[in-house]
């Protein structure tokens, strides 16, 4: 979705939620859960659930803010460039999407309601923080490790509100499987 705005150079405007949680956060109630038993003998499921959920629009709006050049539009216009943008082209990250992409968006990417109680329960038996979700910071370091793996291009706009942040790695990225170049 990310790659196919960018090589659009538009955003739809669609404020669904999306359950996206930090990797490492989901690796501590991972952990966490294989040593631990079950707070509570009715709980079989430990679903993880990003609090505040982002949204699209959090999550598209990080792209102009970080110096790629999209703009927000109603999600029918975005639509139908996506649509004459791939007919002329061929050549957009959503195009094996495409069928998905044409259909209603805003109504099929509805996430799901999930009950994390018994997550939370587990993080707070061991003094942990029950909340976690990806911030515009941490989407900033989504979007370098993306652009270091050659899956985006690099941010082109003068100016960018937001410089995208060094990686630690020190400039090593491999990507497994296909790069998207």
């Amino acid at each position: 979705m990310v790659k196919g705005c960018v090589q659009l150079g538009l955003v739809p405007n669609i404020n669904n939620t999306i359950n996206m949680v930090p990797v490492d956060h989901v690796a501590k109630c991972v952990s966490l859960a294989t040593i631990s038993p079950l707070l509570n003998a009715g709980v079989t499921v430990l679903h993880i659930t990003a609090h505040p959920l982002p949204t699209f629009n959090d999550l598209l709006a990080s792209l102009a803010q970080y110096g790629f050049p999209t703009e927000q539009c109603e999600y029918l216009v975005w639509r139908r460039k996506l649509e004459q943008h791939v007919m002329e082209v061929q050549d957009n990250a959503l195009f094996p999407l495409l069928h998905f992409v044409l259909d209603d968006l805003p109504t099929s990417t509805k996430a799901p309601e999930l009950d994390d109680t018994g997550t939370k329960a587990l993080l707070a038996h061991h003094a942990q923080p029950t909340n976690s979700t990806v911030s515009r910071t941490l989407i900033g370091k989504y979007l370098a490790w993306l652009v270091g793996a050659c899956f985006l291009p690099s941010p082109s706009a003068c100016a960018p509100e937001k410089v995208l942040p060094s990686l630690a790695n020190g400039g090593l990225i491999k990507a497994a499987g296909r790069s998207g170049v």
